[in-house]
């Protein structure tokens, strides 16, 4: 076990260990996640390094035996997985196979079980979906208004993927300590590193608008709809009625939202909206959640604040409490 004495242990290594003494090592540091987790199959061993901080854990493991394991209900994570040898197979409505050339992306709350194959090897890191919308919010400079999906299997041949494996080899490599013991921002830096490379390197719904060098400049009847969303957030004005006032079809509309924008003119009316909520609950103003929710047109207070939680990763209180992240240590 290696941590700094200053901070709460967070990596467990291993050179051989039975995967029932793994387990309870790991529910005693990291808490009961998987403590009520039924393990099915032959007896097995684990060697590698497993850490975990606030959302973001990182793996470098090896498997001795056959095994099954039962996932329980977890939070809203993302597990992407580099086979380095043999195969895990996730149990999802179809079943994922990952082997030493597929890598794969895989939605935790979907999977609820995964098999491992005598002989796996792999690098692994879980991130909680709230950080990558936190950063992804930041990087775009808008609220995300669709979840973001990752491509579930990829070709491990290309290089893009080997910047995310040599991350998570660094963070597992001994020379990692000397630097957690020196630094109590390195934990926080390493999150930031594991988000961001996955971030650029495999192909999600945003990696399109993370590439482009800035909005297309739009057709007038475009730009006159969204100066009227803009300058009118509050009203609930119909694509319709936005149509007339651009001089245009609804269906002219609708494709030149899709084109140009990216994005539906629903969407972007609530894109708006959420961009004002949040510089609102920013600058920490009088007004509650309630008032700035529906002063915005926002006739439902709770699914106003799920759809605030989705675009930013934090609920309008974290904002008003100037809240980095709502994640906490496991």
């Amino acid at each position: 076990m290696q941590a700094a004495a200053t901070r709460s242990q967070f990596i467990i290594r291993s050179d051989h260990m039975g995967g029932e003494a793994f387990g309870r090592l790991f529910s005693n540091v990291f808490g009961n996640l998987y403590n009520d987790v039924a393990h099915v199959g032959s007896p097995l061993s684990i060697a590698g390094v497993y850490g975990r901080y606030e959302g973001v854990s990182f793996r470098r493991l090896s498997y001795r035996g056959d095994f099954t394991v039962e996932i329980p209900d977890l939070n809203d994570e993302i597990t992407f997985v580099i086979p380095t040898a043999g195969q895990i197979i996730f149990n999802l409505p179809g079943a994922t196979v990952g082997r030493p050339n597929v890598g794969l992306a895989v939605e935790k709350a979907q999977v609820r079980s995964m098999q491992i194959i005598d002989g796996h090897g792999q690098h692994g890191l879980s991130v909680r979906r709230a950080l990558f919308t936190q950063r992804l919010s930041t990087l775009l400079g808008r609220p995300i208004v669709r979840t973001i999906r990752f491509e579930p299997q990829v070709d491990l041949s290309r290089a893009a993927f080997q910047g995310i494996k040599a991350i998570v080899a660094f963070a597992t490599g001994a020379e990692l300590d000397t630097l957690m013991n020196s630094s109590a921002l390195m934990p926080a830096r390493l999150q930031e590193m594991f988000v961001d490379a996955v971030l650029e390197n495999w192909p999600h719904t945003y990696s399109e608008a993370l590439r482009r060098p800035g909005p297309a400049i739009a057709p007038r009847h475009v730009r006159l709809a969204m100066e009227y969303i803009r300058e009118h957030p509050h009203c609930l004005v119909s694509g319709t009625e936005l149509a007339a006032l651009s001089h245009v079809s609804l269906r002219a509309l609708q494709e030149g939202f899709r084109r140009f924008m990216g994005t539906s003119i629903a969407a972007y009316q609530r894109q708006v909206r959420l961009e004002r909520a949040h510089e609102a609950f920013r600058q920490g103003g009088p007004e509650s959640v309630t008032q700035v929710a529906l002063a915005l047109g926002f006739s439902n207070v709770g699914r106003f604040c799920q759809y605030f939680q989705n675009a930013y990763g934090l609920s309008p209180q974290d904002v008003r409490n100037g809240l980095r992240s709502t994640t906490q240590n496991w």
